[in-house]
């Protein structure tokens, strides 16, 4: 038992807020990977690759734009590039810090821009999480300001729902964790989007967390049951297939 002492009692908590910090730092994104890949609104051209569209649209000079339109749809792509297809740390880490300062660039411009909002966090977010420094309250703080004023500028933004609901899963308490009303954000993003599978996916995670094993299956199977896109992408099929691995490995329901 540790002695009960100013200096001991001193020295817990600080090695607590150091352990936490460094804990949100490894969780906070944990389950949110792929979720702000999926916004899907700003996208120029969907059959074509998103390496493909960004390369163009730099070609044209597109990213020394004052339009918060233009900046935003390169911010989207470099989330989505980020997320899903670069596997350098480097390269990842500089395109989400680029989609973030591009973001930040219309939100200069339309400060109640909604998309602007969550484009800019899910970007600051995604870039923190590789770094694994990001785990302190100022940066969680700036995270949900954003997402929070994206949602009152638009309570049906799909992703800003999926993020809002993850962030309050995997924080702890002492930075406004809150398990409840993760549910309840995820919730609202699948009835906003009945095809947004990472969310659907993420909602079904937390249910087999909870116990909550029917609640669960009804989340996989409808993803299991939705038709894909065409052509599916590559997010898509990875998501189907895991679904498909974890309704298997559930118990029979009696």
């Amino acid at each position: 038992m540790v002695p009960d002492s100013s200096f001991t009692r001193g020295l817990t908590g600080l090695l607590s807020k150091i352990f936490g910090c460094v804990l949100v730092g490894l969780l906070l994104f944990k389950g949110i990977q792929g979720s702000w890949a999926e916004t899907g609104s700003l996208k120029a051209d969907s059959s074509k690759s998103p390496l493909t569209q960004l390369q163009r649209l730099l070609a044209e000079g597109s990213q020394n734009s004052s339009d918060p339109a233009m900046l935003l749809q390169l911010a989207d792509l470099y989330l989505e590039i980020g997320q899903e297809i670069y596997q350098d740390e480097n390269r990842k880490r500089q395109a989400f810090d680029e989609g973030a300062r591009l973001a930040r660039r219309a939100l200069d411009t339309e400060k109640d821009n909604a998309e602007a909002h969550y484009l800019y966090a899910a970007n600051l977010g995604s870039s923190a999480q590789i770094e694994g420094v990001m785990a302190s309250a100022l940066t969680v703080n700036t995270l949900k300001t954003h997402v929070r004023r994206a949602l009152e500028l638009n309570p049906h933004h799909a992703p800003a729902l999926h993020m809002m609901g993850m962030m309050l899963e995997e924080l702890p308490w002492f930075l406004g964790g809150d398990p409840d009303m993760a549910i309840t954000y995820l919730i609202q993003a699948t009835e906003v989007k009945p095809d947004y599978i990472r969310a659907r996916l993420d909602l079904a995670k937390i249910y087999i967390k909870r116990q909550n094993l029917r609640a669960a299956r009804e989340e996989l199977r409808h993803i299991i049951d939705e038709t894909p896109r065409s052509p599916a992408s590559e997010s898509w099929q990875h998501n189907h297939q895991e679904a498909l691995i974890l309704l298997d490995a559930l118990p029979s329901l009696r």
